[in-house]
């Protein structure tokens, strides 16, 4: 795996999300295997969380993706799947997933590029709709997760 923080990808799609993420202030770290990658953290309101971002140039698909801080105990995980497809059903933009052996919850937007190029106001949607969400859920779906809330109460207040 090739890592780096100050080269061009050589990808057109990863270039302009690169480019976007670096003019808006955020940190950068390459890797070109499998796929071109980008990784990246936001600091929310609450918390801090690992962001990726990647290209798959032969489709013009852009796909940024949030870590969740939290992981699902395997006993929580039935209901937090059905929370979490729930949610998913009300949103416009991106879908939250969890992955049943690690427990992990990541939030996903994607995008299709009408062009070879991924222009800044395209990334800045793509990135900015993915965190904004992150943030606003996070909170209640911690608690969720912790068993502090019900999942209908969380329904509720996830109002996506």
């Amino acid at each position: 795996m090739t890592t780096n923080t100050n080269t061009s990808t050589a990808t057109p799609l990863m270039d302009g999300l690169v480019a976007f993420l670096r003019d808006d202030g955020w940190p950068v770290t390459l890797s070109t295997a499998p796929v071109p990658t980008v990784e990246t953290r936001c600091a929310g309101t609450t918390a801090e969380w690992a962001c990726t971002g990647r290209t798959f140039e032969q489709q013009g698909q852009v796909v940024f993706d949030s870590t969740l801080p939290l992981a699902v105990p395997e006993e929580r995980g039935p209901g937090i799947a059905l929370l979490l497809a729930a949610a998913n059903w009300n949103l416009h933009t991106g879908a939250f997933a969890l992955e049943p052996g690690t427990g992990s919850v990541r939030l996903r937007t994607s995008l299709v590029s009408t062009g070879p190029l991924l222009h800044a106001p395209a990334a800045k949607a793509l990135v900015y709709a993915n965190v904004l969400i992150v943030d606003r859920c996070l909170a209640t779906l911690e608690a969720a997760v912790a068993g502090t809330l019900d999942l209908a109460d969380a329904l509720d207040q996830l109002a996506l």
